[in-house]
């Protein structure tokens, strides 16, 4: 399905480019679960943080996060490589905006004893300089790719 410029209407969807300082949060919030840094992660989330991971989960606020991830870094060993971010600004009906970062990183994890490469895709919401919502969806790399 494509959309040409003339077919699109605020009625489907408008998105401005958003502020670049959104991006360098978010790479430094990634960054900080690449050196397991859970205080860093934990001021950088908002109190209504909510994280929807590409299997399932659902983790509600800081506290819940910062247990997932240290049971997560525990069992595994993730890394996140950058790949690319937008960011972009979306306008509410209610006059509001909401600010949002798109990214993609290729992630290592190790998963019952197999290193496992995936190519994650994040819908993050930055409010007021904190995370609020993260979106992933993930596509396995399968060796016939490297």
């Amino acid at each position: 399905y494509e959309i040409s410029r003339s077919d699109w209407s605020s009625d489907v969807c408008s998105s401005d480019l958003g502020d670049t300082s959104n991006i360098d949060i978010w790479v430094s919030y990634v960054e900080a679960h690449n050196t397991r840094d859970l205080e860093a992660i934990n001021r950088s989330n908002a109190a209504d943080f909510e994280g929807r991971a590409s299997n399932g989960v659902i983790v509600k606020g800081p506290e819940a996060h910062a247990a997932f991830l240290k049971e997560w870094f525990a069992t595994s060993n993730p890394s996140w490589k950058y790949n690319y971010a937008m960011a972009n600004d979306v306008p509410q009906s209610d006059g509001t905006v909401h600010h949002w970062v798109t990214s993609a990183y290729t992630v290592t994890d190790t998963i019952d004893g197999k290193e496992v490469v995936s190519e994650e895709f994040f819908d993050v919401r930055i409010e007021n300089g904190k995370i609020k919502y993260i979106l992933v969806a993930s596509r396995a790399v399968i060796a016939e790719e490297d």
